[in-house]
């Protein structure tokens, strides 16, 4: 069952809000990738931190 939407501008809109959202996420791309690589960073170095605490060399 299809529905059409009484308003024929919603979809014009939504494609503007799409386009929006894209170029939003492309211009801060650069500065999400910094950040997951200095959380995954991060997190090795946690996970080694513990393994030796766990094994007792500190």
């Amino acid at each position: 069952m299809v529905t059409k939407s009484k308003n024929d501008r919603a979809m014009f809109w939504s494609l503007v809000a799409i386009f929006i959202a894209l170029l939003s996420i492309g211009y801060c791309s650069s500065h999400i990738i910094d950040l997951v690589s200095d959380g995954v960073e991060r997190t090795t170095r946690i996970i080694a931190y513990f393994t030796r605490l766990v094994k007792g060399s500190m």
